[in-house]
């Protein structure tokens, strides 16, 4: 499990660390239909593993936890003003809040061929805590995947709402970086992000806090024991979200990224959501 950050420091640890943040780019438009960047898209991100043929992966149509996962992480993180946001969590938890703004995390992810599982992920994240307990961490109220074996997964083993999307994810832009773009099962473009390389940043940082995933499952909290490693590199990134996207309740649009960074080849070993020590989680 990643070590927690007090909820109190973590505006004044980004804003400290966060350097040249004035030299982010901005996003421009693209007219629809357009393709993101001059390269093509990424091998294998509308391909995907078939669960294995196990038992319980042909009766479940997914496969069994632990799920081991190779790939790369593109992720922006945001200080929202409180009353942007309308998205709502399980009651358990409440958002973090500190100077009247929350903490909102965005990525594109690419599981890779070594994975248990092979696809694309948008994943939108909140900081929380769970109600009575000091007990911090990161819930998912949005989640997107083009991976039906993943979407039954994601749902039966961590409780996380998987939809079904579409993606166009390129890593050959000019100049480097990553773009992504994400539509839902309506045709629905949910966002636009734009990650580059900017000179003068240091190729490798080391974030100054980390937070545990949470979950809300049966009735109690639970979280994941899972192995995680990785690169860090910061980036500049952008993001382009429509007025009618499900991301736009997070309060997001015209809002830039307090800091944007590459998870670069990241290796995770992801167990089932077991319960937390403390099981005071009840909802009643």
């Amino acid at each position: 499990m990643r070590p927690c950050v007090p909820p109190g420091e973590l505006l004044r640890a980004v804003q400290a660390w966060w350097p040249n943040r004035a030299s982010q780019p901005e996003f421009v438009s693209e007219p629809p239909g357009s393709h993101l960047g001059s390269g093509g898209p990424l091998e294998g991100s509308t391909l995907h593993n078939q669960p294995s043929s196990s038992p319980h992966a042909a009766a479940t149509g997914y496969p069994p936890a632990p799920w081991t996962m190779r790939g790369q992480v593109y992720m922006s993180v945001w200080s929202v003003p409180v009353y942007r946001c309308s998205v709502r969590v399980d009651p358990v938890f409440e958002p973090v809040i500190a100077g009247g703004r929350l903490f909102v995390t965005g990525a594109f992810v690419t599981y890779e061929p070594g994975s248990t599982l092979t696809y694309g992920e948008l994943a939108m994240n909140l900081v929380v805590k769970q109600r009575g307990v000091r007990r911090y961490g990161a819930v998912t109220p949005l989640i997107w995947v083009d991976s039906e074996p993943s979407l039954r997964g994601g749902r039966a083993l961590w409780n996380l709402p998987k939809e079904m999307a579409r993606f166009e994810l390129d890593r050959t832009p000019p100049g480097g970086g990553f773009t992504g773009a994400a539509w839902d099962e309506r045709e629905r473009l949910l966002g636009k992000a734009r990650f580059e390389l900017l000179p003068g940043l240091p190729r490798r940082v080391r974030l100054p806090f980390s937070l545990p995933d949470l979950y809300f499952k049966q009735g109690q909290v639970c979280e994941t024991r899972d192995s995680f490693s990785t690169s860090l590199r910061l980036l500049g990134g952008a993001w382009s979200i429509p007025e009618d996207s499900p991301l736009a309740a997070l309060g997001l649009a015209g809002q830039k990224p307090l800091l944007s960074f590459w998870m670069r080849d990241f290796a995770l070993t992801l167990p089932a959501a077991t319960p937390v020590a403390d099981r005071r989680t009840s909802v009643r």
